[in-house]
């Protein structure tokens, strides 16, 4: 079922394209989960008014990994925001703007994201790598590649909530695994998913990167596996 989120996590629901999902973790540290497209700006603006907080406020951002629909916003509320951004070691140089995405992966998908980073203008803000096991404050880090290499889940287990990017998306009442498509390899999505599940401990909250929260996030995820 579509959750009702605990004090402390919000949603922000974009309407671009995908309608990518955005997420504001207040546990005495502001954290800001993914970032939208570039044209998602004014709706994250409006998001985090509405939780009384500004782009200054944020502590830190989580990406949980590097397309264009999950960075887009971050150049836009700089130089208000001022915060580290954390994302897996691979994906680091794209958001660094060290190195674009290649071309070939996932049937033409990772073009357009070539594209739109030739395009966008990326944050001038700390980049800091992750690896599996890592924890960033309260969220620990989960290596979930399949739909990009470095591809991660943030599980903060205070809040049983699971931030799960395009490992899997809300489609209803249920979760839907990244598909053929959108995924470098749906093999290592799949053992992914059951990875996570093997690792994790019932956490209530899954908070996918598209489609809507939902709870009983971890027998949903678990399902995926059956």
């Amino acid at each position: 079922m579509t959750a009702s989120l605990p004090d402390g996590l919000r949603h922000i629901d974009c309407r671009t394209r995908d309608k990518p999902n955005v997420y504001i973790v207040d546990d005495g540290t502001i954290t800001l989960v993914d970032a939208g497209w570039p044209g998602d700006e004014t709706t994250v603006r409006d998001g985090l008014r509405d939780a009384d907080i500004g782009p200054r406020d944020i502590d830190r951002v989580l990406l949980t990994h590097y397309d264009a629909d999950h960075v887009g916003t971050l150049s836009g509320l700089t130089p208000e925001l001022d915060a580290p951004v954390y994302v897996h070691r691979l994906e680091a140089p794209y958001v660094a703007g060290n190195r674009l995405p290649p071309w070939t992966a996932r049937h033409g998908i990772e073009a357009l994201h070539r594209l739109y980073y030739r395009r966008l203008t990326l944050p001038d803000l700390p980049i800091r790598s992750v690896e599996d096991g890592d924890t960033v404050g309260d969220f620990r880090v989960y290596h979930t590649p399949g739909h990009t290499p470095g591809h991660v889940v943030y599980l903060h287990e205070d809040l049983s909530a699971a931030f799960l990017g395009d490992l899997a998306y809300g489609l209803g009442d249920r979760l839907r695994p990244s598909g053929r498509i959108s995924s470098y390899d749906t093999g290592r999505v799949a053992d992914s998913i059951e990875s996570l599940c093997d690792r994790t401990e019932g956490f209530r909250y899954a908070c996918p990167g598209h489609g809507p929260p939902l709870e009983d996030g971890h027998d949903l995820l678990s399902s995926i596996v059956a």
